[in-house]
């Protein structure tokens, strides 16, 4: 294979493949080496090259023709693109300033109706706090009834008895918790209605965030000129959003928001005409009946400190007889202890004597003594136990007899401490004043009213 470079091809190689050919002497004619060297096939002729020169010159002429005339057609277009184009922005920096108008003027009109339904908010709140305080104000006595009943289940044994202190207190929780269905009702009522009102307040904000953001970037779109830096393409941003709202149903939505929120407004109002009205109610008898009940606790407790005492003058007694008895039982056991050393003498004397030798070892009326002394000491022994186990037992009668009083006056100082000490004192921290309820706002007028309440 022979490589070669044609000259009217720049630095392309053109590869021909030619069959060697051992050329005879008559080749040499064409300049060709002889002595049979082996050279490539015959070069382009030049009717060839002429052809090809002729064809560059016609191809040349044609492209300059086209290039100028194209030339001219775009020189025409770009002076009306440019026309249009300034005609199209200057329409549209137009439109875009009757935008910013038309949303200024939305903006501006739901801006008001928020700080309307945020004032209304913060008068309900109001309203629903004051209803909330006169909840409270029954609570804590409804709280001190039912610790008090609570506390009263600690009383033990037979002082767990059903008495007048115990019906007069359910009979106060249950008129309290009458009061506080009524005050709970109105507050669900307020709560329900200040969810309306959030609902419409954050509809108007997100409303009027929407339209601030809209605001600042038509505002900044109308500022956009094409000397502006920072500019680039968007392609997708060259549509139409067909979910995208049209100008009827955008201000369709802004005039509902509007038109709900003065609605529940006027519902709001209502509302906290009707919680001044309700807490009025919790105006009541409450403070008397709190007032039979302590006299109910003073009567059960005076009662429960007679028994006591006659139960701690028993007690008193008891435990001097105990100990007398312990004196006693101490004495017995010293008169025992004692015992012990004339035993062991009488016991060492006849060891003793037992070993005398022979004949020494006599019965005489010393061993007959010393063996009727050990039985005396034992017989006196035994008496003494006798006596100290009779002592042992009747004491522990008088200390069952003495933990039995003090088991009862245990259960009696603990039903004191749960009427006098828990109960009553917890009472004691009822105390009246006058409770100032929520303002009622109604058309045009404004009242305060005092309602009497336990706090």
């Amino acid at each position: 294979m022979i490589t070669f470079i044609r000259s009217d091809m720049t630095s392309q190689a053109m590869n021909y493949t030619v069959p060697s050919t051992k050329y005879t002497p008559e080749h040499t004619r064409y300049g060709m080496p002889q002595n049979g060297v082996t050279l490539p096939a015959t070069r382009y002729t030049i009717h060839e090259w002429t052809g090809s020169n002729a064809n560059q010159y016609l191809t040349s002429s044609t492209e300059r023709t086209s290039s100028n005339n194209l030339r001219l057609e775009a020189e025409r277009l770009r002076c009306e693109t440019a026309d249009r184009t300034r005609r199209t922005q200057n329409d549209i920096n137009v439109k875009l300033q009757d935008r910013i108008d038309n949303i200024t003027y939305w903006k501006t009109e739901v801006d008001r109706q928020l700080q309307k339904t945020d004032q209304e908010i913060a008068n309900l709140m109001s309203s629903k706090k004051q209803l909330e305080q006169a909840h409270v104000a029954t609570q804590l006595p409804h709280e001190v009834a039912t610790t008090c009943l609570k506390h009263r289940e600690g009383r033990l044994s037979i002082d767990l008895v059903h008495d007048d202190v115990e019906v007069q207190l359910l009979k106060e929780v249950e008129m309290i918790e009458n009061i506080q269905a009524l005050l709970q009702q109105r507050i669900s009522e307020s709560d329900r209605q200040l969810s309306e009102l959030r609902h419409c307040k954050n509809n108007l904000e997100m409303d009027l965030k929407d339209k601030c953001t809209s605001y600042g970037l038509d505002s900044r779109c109308a500022g956009l000129h094409n000397g502006s830096l920072g500019m680039s393409i968007h392609n997708n941003s060259v549509k139409i959003d067909p979910k995208s709202a049209t100008p009827v149903a955008y201000e369709a939505f802004s005039h509902d928001n509007i038109t709900n929120a003065e609605k529940q407004r006027v519902s709001s109002c209502r509302q906290r005409e009707l919680n001044e009205h309700t807490m009025h109610q919790t105006s009541n008898d409450l403070h008397k009946q709190a007032e039979t009940v302590n006299e109910s606790f003073r009567i059960r407790t005076q009662e429960m400190i007679v028994a006591k005492t006659n139960l701690e003058e028993n007690l008193s007694q008891t435990i001097l007889e105990i100990g007398s008895m312990n004196e006693n039982i101490a004495a017995l056991k010293e008169a025992i202890r004692l015992k012990d050393s004339p035993m062991k003498v009488a016991h060492m004397r006849l060891n003793t004597r037992s070993y005398r030798p022979n004949i020494e070892l006599v019965r005489d009326p010393v061993q007959y003594g010393l063996v009727e002394e050990v039985a005396q000491i034992t017989d006196s022994i035994e008496a003494l136990a006798a006596k100290l186990h009779e002592s042992e037992a009747k004491l522990r009668n008088l200390e069952s007899n003495k933990k039995a009083l003090e088991e009862d006056i245990a259960v009696k100082t603990n039903s004191l401490n749960i009427d006098q000490s828990q109960c009553l004192r917890l009472r004691k921290t009822l105390v009246w004043r006058s409770f100032r309820p929520a303002t009622m706002f109604t058309a045009g007028t404004v009242s305060h009213n005092k309602v009497p309440l336990i706090i």
